[in-house]
């Protein structure tokens, strides 16, 4: 079963008209980091077809990398979806770290224009979108040795039971990936002040979370190489975080 917040939908019947399509207005997903073994673009893909949505922000860290020869046939096939959507729907990408470089060959490829923050109003509310990675200070200032653990977090989750038992559990026991989940939050919740935004949603950290200083709210939607996956859906002001295994 795919668990979409209280929402249920079975994967057997996905394509059939037995199956309703949930209808969000704005729909938020982070790291896919295609090209990564880990990465979970058909699933990913899957999700984008179920629901009916007005704008989809795709909050950074698109690609893993520069090589696009890592691209598998389902990474490809997820690129072109988001190309097809794009002819309808407003889409927005977000750069993230990884991203770096690839604004141009994205843009080509999908048609999707590249930010690097987005904002919009709503009923006289400031939504605001970034990233993450401008937040993590500990990122900016070591960046081979972020590159290096996150190769070997990627080698463990590749190893890792079908359902990821062992990685999500060195995520949710490791005080590290706390305290920068946490501190991501904190700065992301004092830019917000500092721009006079209700709301700001990050990706970056692939932990999924909510934290309120005063009425400034901060979501963060997770990420797509664990299990299960996050996104986060917007309809007036009901934001909800969601599940997919």
């Amino acid at each position: 079963m795919i668990y979409l917040n209280k929402y249920y939908l079975n994967k057997k019947n996905m394509n059939t008209e037995e199956v309703p399509r949930k209808k969000t207005h704005t729909l938020l997903v982070s790291d896919f980091h295609l090209g990564s073994k880990v990465s979970r673009s058909q699933e990913a893909a899957q999700l984008l077809k179920s629901i009916d949505f007005e704008r989809l922000i795709l909050l950074g860290d698109i690609f893993e990398n520069l090589n696009f020869n890592h691209l598998r046939k389902q990474d490809w096939e997820f690129l072109s979806l988001i190309s097809k959507i794009s002819e309808s729907k407003k889409v927005v990408w977000i750069e993230g770290n990884h991203d770096s470089g690839l604004t141009q060959i994205f843009t080509v490829l999908t048609g999707v224009k590249v930010h690097k923050t987005y904002h919009w109003k709503h009923k006289g509310k400031k939504y605001f979108a970034i990233h993450g990675h401008q937040f993590d200070n500990f990122l900016v200032d070591n960046a081979v040795i972020s590159v290096v653990a996150n190769q070997i977090y990627n080698f463990i989750q590749i190893i890792d039971f079908q359902d990821r038992r062992v990685s999500r559990y060195i995520k949710e026991k490791s005080k590290g990936w706390l305290r920068l989940s946490e501190k991501v939050a904190t700065r992301a919740l004092l830019y917000a002040k500092l721009i006079r935004a209700d709301y700001i949603f990050c990706g970056h950290t692939h932990k999924a979370m909510q934290r309120e200083d005063g009425d400034i709210k901060y979501y963060n939607c997770g990420c797509w190489t664990d299990i299960p996956a996050a996104f986060i859906t917007i309809d007036e002001n009901d934001i909800k975080i969601n599940y997919w295994n």
